[in-house]
């Protein structure tokens, strides 16, 4: 008899019926629902070459160089807790969105935080994030997007939009610098080169 392959809302359908009826789903179900939650986390971790740090809302310090209408991407390669501690000490949080968990994904030296903030916006939701990142040897491009339509209230101040990702120090050269290039709404902003040290 040929196998019957179920989709996860099929699977659970079947478990809620036999449960009903009073019967027992047999091993083979089981080992389904594993395979199914299995390949859910591997495609999710195929997808995503980063882990979310932090996001929300900052005013840097070293503002001279941007007027209030400027629209000026900044970002930062940060390679241990040394570099993200003077990050914080430069770059002042007024509102974050990262709790005791994300935070925690920035674990040194097995990590390399990116992090990008655009100067400047009204403060409304949290519209810089990261889409995608393509790591290619030494060639890294950050893809960011910005929304324009960003969901909550608007305040009357301008901040800088700010998001924070992780990336696993393993999948980088162990010598030599790295080009990371941070694009916005698919156009490139800027390039950061770094030795990962």
């Amino acid at each position: 008899m040929p196998s019957i392959k179920l989709g996860p809302i099929t699977f659970i359908l079947v478990i809620i019926f036999a449960a009903a009826c009073g019967g027992e789903t047999s091993s083979s179900v089981a080992e389904h629902s594993k395979a199914v939650q299995s390949d859910s986390y591997r495609t999710l971790g195929e997808l995503r070459s980063w882990r979310y740090v932090n996001s929300g809302w900052v005013s840097p310090l070293d503002q001279q160089s941007t007027s209030a209408f400027s629209r000026e991407l900044r970002a930062d390669v940060i390679t241990s807790a040394s570099e993200l501690e003077e990050f914080n000490r430069t770059v002042i949080s007024k509102r974050t969105r990262g709790t005791g968990v994300t935070l925690s994904r920035a674990d040194f030296p097995g990590s390399v935080v990116l992090v990008a903030y655009v100067m400047w916006l009204p403060v409304k939701g949290d519209p810089l994030s990261v889409v995608d990142v393509k790591i290619d040897g030494r060639h890294v491009v950050v893809d960011l997007e910005l929304n324009e339509e960003a969901q909550g209230r608007e305040y009357p101040y301008l901040f800088a939009p700010m998001t924070m990702v992780a990336l696993d120090r393993s999948r980088f050269p162990v010598n030599g610098s790295v080009l990371f290039e941070f694009v916005l709404d698919n156009e490139l902003q800027l390039t950061v080169q770094d030795d990962l040290r």
